[in-house]
């Protein structure tokens, strides 16, 4: 099963992610590549890099749900 990781910021040499049960995960920057906040992070040959389907899809998913609040 592939592990899944969404970064909640950028702080001090780290990408501070939460995996999709909740759970915090501090991944060093010096093991991913080109991430940023809201980012779908996937492990691929020991490097953490960006989903960008997933992350787009994510981002789509939240605009769709603040839509939903002010209808």
């Amino acid at each position: 099963m592939e592990e899944i990781l969404i970064v909640d910021r950028i702080e001090n040499g780290y990408a501070v992610c939460e995996t999709e049960q909740g759970e915090k995960k501090d991944i060093p920057l010096s093991e991913t590549k080109d991430v940023h906040e809201g980012d779908v992070l996937i492990l691929k040959d020991g490097v953490y890099i960006p989903d960008k389907d997933k992350t787009e899809a994510r981002r789509k998913r939240i605009l769709a749900l603040q839509e939903d609040l002010w209808d």
